[in-house]
């Protein structure tokens, strides 16, 4: 068994196809096809199995995925650990991400640790928190920025930035808009845009409301505060978001929002990453900057 091996039966497990695996690598599917059968016929079990033309892993081929990227993630570990001593000069962190963290909390801090260290690489991946917890348990991702709480017994966390949570609505509403605040018991008056069930934030709402003993109307849910806003600024229902989301929109008159009256409702952003003896300094770096980041905003 050789690195070479583990590489070509990973591009063949990520495409599910050993067309686009030979691709993903540039070599021809012959020699993916034949690297694979020599790893089989030294483990004594099929990895894959096809069914209809398609490719699937078997419940060897699970195990194996599973112990071949923790292969390859040691090696990126060592080599951030290595690079090190040569002051930053090489290495790639991944960083996992809502959409609202995204578009108003990595910027910053982003752009500082490109001025820092401008020949490690950054990438950024979005999703879901079922998604992206999912990749960091398996390696695919270094830092998740999500809304806590996180319990993961294998993932460590530091909470580091809270906000507040605001009723947004259309400044087209004929009594919403002219408002500045609203009772908790009224929100039950408005149908309601909320995010997707599953949802970190809608987990934290629907305890809110239980706490409240309130049932919302709820109109439509969507993923993300990107398509909830707009379907917000023309009136087809309100919703309660971060209030770092609605503050530019409210500016430009296109997002009114209203403060909750009797209750602070906030959630709270943390920081996601695999407990282990060894973190790379890239990801240490990072986790300062996002925190020292909290105390600015």
């Amino acid at each position: 068994m050789d690195f070479r091996q583990l590489e070509m039966f990973l591009a063949v497990a990520d495409n599910s196809s050993f067309t686009l695996a030979g691709k993903q690598l540039h070599v021809a599917q012959s020699a993916i096809s034949r690297k694979v059968k020599m790893l089989e016929q030294e483990l004594g079990e099929c990895l894959f199995k096809r069914v209809n033309k398609r490719i699937y892993l078997t419940p060897a081929g699970e195990i194996m995925l599973r112990y071949s990227r923790k292969v390859f993630q040691d090696l990126r570990n060592a080599s951030l650990e290595v690079s090190e001593i040569g002051q930053m000069k090489r290495g790639t962190v991944r960083i996992g991400a809502g959409m609202t963290a995204c578009m108003h909390l990595l910027p910053p801090v982003l752009e500082k640790f490109r001025t820092l260290y401008p020949n490690i690489e950054t990438q950024v991946i979005t999703g879901t928190a079922e998604v992206l917890l999912y990749q960091l348990r398996n390696n695919l991702l270094d830092l998740g920025v999500l809304t806590m709480p996180v319990k993961q017994a294998d993932l460590q966390t530091i909470p580091f930035y809270t906000e507040e949570m605001v009723l947004a609505v259309s400044p087209k509403h004929p009594v919403l808009s002219k408002r500045r605040s609203i009772a908790v018991r009224d929100l039950a008056n408005y149908p309601m845009i909320l995010f997707n069930r599953g949802a970190a934030t809608r987990e934290l709402l629907d305890r809110f409301f239980e706490q409240a003993g309130i049932v919302p109307q709820v109109a439509m849910e969507s993923e993300s505060v990107a398509t909830i806003a707009p379907l917000v600024q023309i009136d087809l229902g309100v919703s309660i978001l971060p209030i770092r989301v609605v503050l530019g929109p409210a500016k430009r008159k296109e997002l009114h929002f209203l403060r909750l009256s009797d209750v602070r409702l906030v959630r709270q952003l943390g920081l996601v990453f695999q407990k282990s003896d060894y973190q790379p300094r890239a990801i240490r770096e990072l986790i300062s900057l996002f925190c020292a980041s909290e105390q600015a905003l």
